[in-house]
């Protein structure tokens, strides 16, 4: 007896029939697919572009950080040497004129000591610096200023005295040196030296830096002065 073979007929539509072999995908769902695994791959590119960016970056901005420290400390060298620098020429400046009036200097400490009376003495002779003038950075005022010697400067000059009449003989002796010019009386204060009445006073005037030639010239003309008289 011969097994009977079973025969079935799907009739339902192709859309209702049940599909083998596992999801199928048509051609819009591989595009589909397609597509964002590109857009995956162009983010991951543009990611990956923008971290070597940042490191590169990165790198410059610590160079730069390294090159601005050097440079700072090139600064803070070079400002150290302009230190030294003004003040070894302003040391040289000085050197020079007192070499260039020594002479000078000589002959109006000698002035001075000769017009000191008795009962008075100096205890302090300060020289003013002058004025700065203003700054020209032309050729021919850089010329003009370093011809241009200042010969005439502002001392101040501070003492001791036990007589008013010695002190006001002393002001009468500079009014009459050919060094001393606008001899003023600054002050004065009367003080106990010891057992004794003394006065502190303080007088400010001017110092002429006379060469040779001029004293000749100053001493010429006081003769002529005094002939003519």
């Amino acid at each position: 007896m011969h097994e009977g073979v079973m025969i079935r007929i799907n009739l339902l539509p192709k859309q209702y029939q049940k599909r083998s072999g596992g999801f199928a995908l048509g051609k819009q769902g591989k595009y589909a697919i397609a597509a964002v695994a590109g857009v995956v791959i162009m983010l991951g590119g543009i990611t990956f572009y923008q971290m070597h960016q940042i490191d590169e970056l990165e790198g410059q901005m610590e160079i730069a950080r390294s090159r601005t420290m050097q440079l700072q400390q090139d600064i803070q060298l070079v400002d150290a040497l302009m230190d030294i620098k003004n003040k070894i020429t302003n040391r040289l400046d000085a050197v020079e004129r007192l070499d260039r009036h020594r002479s000078t200097w000589v002959r109006i400490l000698e002035d001075l000591s000769r017009n000191i009376p008795e009962f008075v003495w100096l205890t302090n002779f300060v020289e003013k610096a002058p004025k700065p003038a203003p700054a020209d950075t032309s050729a021919a005022a850089a010329q003009v200023q370093q011809a241009s010697v200042p010969t005439v400067r502002d001392v101040e000059l501070e003492g001791y005295t036990f007589t008013l009449n010695a002190l006001a003989n002393f002001m009468i002796k500079m009014m009459r040196s050919d060094y001393f010019d606008e001899v003023d009386l600054a002050s004065v204060e009367e003080i106990a030296f010891g057992e004794q009445k003394a006065y502190n006073f303080k007088m400010k005037c001017q110092v002429h830096y006379l060469s040779d030639e001029e004293l000749e010239k100053s001493l010429a003309q006081a003769a002529e002065d005094s002939n003519a008289g």
